[in-house]
């Protein structure tokens, strides 16, 4: 008794030694079977398994895309698409020949679409006039707003020549198959006009064609098919030619130095 009297600090320090130690061990082994159990090592990294190929060539080619994003650009649909329609033409002829002993061969008559497209318009019903007409052009991204009828077709950077003649508002019935009956479709007309020229109606959302119409000519049945208008000069074997009239069945043409006029058809 008189031992442990004297040594009961050391004792006591000692038994608590050893159940620290008996919990640690305890506490170590709990930790490791933990650890096991989850598929992690006991540092706590993960189990040397195998691990699916994942194929990352989507992501980095979506990340190079955001570094350098496609332009955004406007499809053209065929409302609006450039197409020329042959009135005549010459070419089921593979070889075509020289008519009147000129040397020009008309290939095709057409009618190309008008530069200008009518596509949207504010109407004041209590007025009964339209006004804020906007006019596109067809074949490049240019906008332009009008405010009001007797206004040119132009902005600060450009302009078309053309001025608002007359508005005339028109709306026509038509069959619609997804209402199963026929809508009111909005037709109303946008008149213009190029000074010394003739007037031009617009449609809305219609493509019109140029009034008049050009001619495909082809110097020789080896030439480069080449496009004319009225007035245009043709130079053909060493002679010159000026367009005087062409109307859908053919081309008159006049001899500019021996001023002869001569009429040319397509080949059929």
């Amino acid at each position: 008794m008189d031992f442990l009297k004297k040594h009961y600090e050391i004792i006591a320090v000692a038994v608590a030694l050893v159940l620290l130690t008996v919990s640690a061990i305890m506490l170590s082994l709990k930790v490791s079977a933990s650890n096991t159990e989850s598929g992690q090592a006991p540092h706590g990294g993960l189990r040397n398994e195998f691990v699916a190929h994942i194929d990352t060539a989507s992501y980095s080619n979506a990340i190079e895309s955001l570094k350098e994003p496609p332009l955004w650009t406007n499809t053209p649909s065929d409302l609006f698409y450039p197409v020329t329609v042959p009135t005549y033409s010459s070419s089921t002829n593979t070889n075509p020949t020289p008519t009147n002993g000129v040397p020009l061969i008309l290939v095709t008559i057409t009618r190309k679409p008008f530069k200008l497209l009518f596509k949207a318009y504010s109407y004041d019903a209590d007025k009964g006039e339209g006004y804020n007409f906007q006019i596109n052009f067809q074949f490049r991204d240019r906008t332009f707003f009008v405010r009001s009828a007797g206004d040119p077709i132009k902005d600060r950077f450009e302009d078309t020549g053309y001025r608002i003649v007359k508005f005339e508002r028109k709306t026509t019935m038509v069959n619609d198959p997804s209402l199963g009956g026929q809508r009111q479709k909005d037709v109303s007309e946008l008149t213009i006009q190029h000074e010394g020229e003739k007037p031009v109606v617009l449609v809305l959302l219609q493509e019109t064609e140029e009034q008049e119409p050009v001619a495909n000519v082809r110097c020789g049945p080896t030439g480069v098919e080449r496009e004319y208008r009225r007035g245009q000069r043709i130079d053909c074997a060493g002679k010159s030619y000026k367009v005087v009239d062409i109307d859908p069945k053919q081309m008159v043409i006049v001899d500019t130095q021996t001023e002869v006029q001569q009429v040319i058809k397509p080949q059929q």
